[in-house]
């Protein structure tokens, strides 16, 4: 495809646009000129710590124009997958961001249901893995929100949910629900309206560019995060992408 005439752009945050706490060179420059020139602008995310409503006041200080409705979080995919298997409760390794998000979907916070919701917690410790161990040991679910190794600021980088996750592993297998997951790519569908001939999905590791081709989109690998020449060599057909750039500024050369 033409990436002229891209009429939709599926943006990952973290490590594509910014860095938590800061943005990655361009990012503000380039959303605001694709919307200028009359493009959609959506975003999605692994990392659960915020809500979709936060997510889209963090961005606005960061001066980037999003919606709460133009934002998807694995958090958000897992409360609907929860919701439509009907759970009422769950026991959450996570934070505000994704029990905020289970809540609207009046699924309660407890250490008697029977399943694990895990997203990223920076206040994980042993007794929340003790918790989960109960509920796993007696045949409960799990339900992991990301697979991703680090969380990035400006600082540096620091453990995400990964290490979390193959500590519950010790006690039983979790269902994905983060990207690039069937459960991902299905709420991801209901959510947005677009036209996958005239998509791009941009991200910063294999998982983003293997949940774009699975979309059927044109997919963008931006080396701002996980991914470099050396992984993109050695990926798997599915997680290659039709563009491998260096900066924002390439795309944006691009696309305008």
């Amino acid at each position: 495809m033409d990436l002229n005439e891209t009429k939709y752009f599926f943006f990952d945050i973290e490590k594509t646009l910014t860095r938590w706490d800061d943005t990655v060179i361009g990012a503000q420059d380039l959303i605001m000129s694709l919307r200028e020139s009359g493009k959609k602008v959506r975003f999605h995310t692994d990392n659960t710590i915020l809500t979709r409503k936060a997510y889209s006041q963090k961005l606005k200080k960061m001066d980037i124009k999003a919606s709460e409705e133009e934002i998807i979080t694995s958090g958000y995919v897992t409360a609907q997958i929860l919701a439509d298997k009907n759970v009422k409760k769950t026991y959450v390794i996570g934070e505000e961001g994704l029990i905020n998000e289970l809540e609207k979907e009046d699924i309660d916070f407890s250490e008697d249901a029977e399943n694990v919701v895990v997203g990223l917690d920076r206040q994980f410790n042993y007794n929340k893995l003790k918790r989960a161990q109960k509920i796993l040991e007696n045949n409960g679910d799990m339900y992991f929100c990301s697979s991703e190794n680090t969380f990035r600021k400006s600082s540096g980088d620091d453990p995400h949910q990964l290490p979390t996750n193959k500590a519950l592993e010790v006690f039983g297998q979790g269902d994905m629900m983060g990207k690039p997951s069937e459960s991902f790519r299905k709420i991801f569908k209901r959510y947005f309206s677009y036209y996958p001939d005239k998509s791009l999905f941009i991200g910063d590791r294999l998982a983003d560019i293997e949940t774009g081709n699975r979309l059927g989109m044109t997919t963008a690998a931006v080396m701002t995060g996980e991914i470099n020449e050396e992984k993109l060599k050695n990926a798997e057909e599915i997680q290659k992408p039709d563009y491998g750039l260096s900066s924002l500024g390439k795309l944006r050369k691009r696309v305008l």
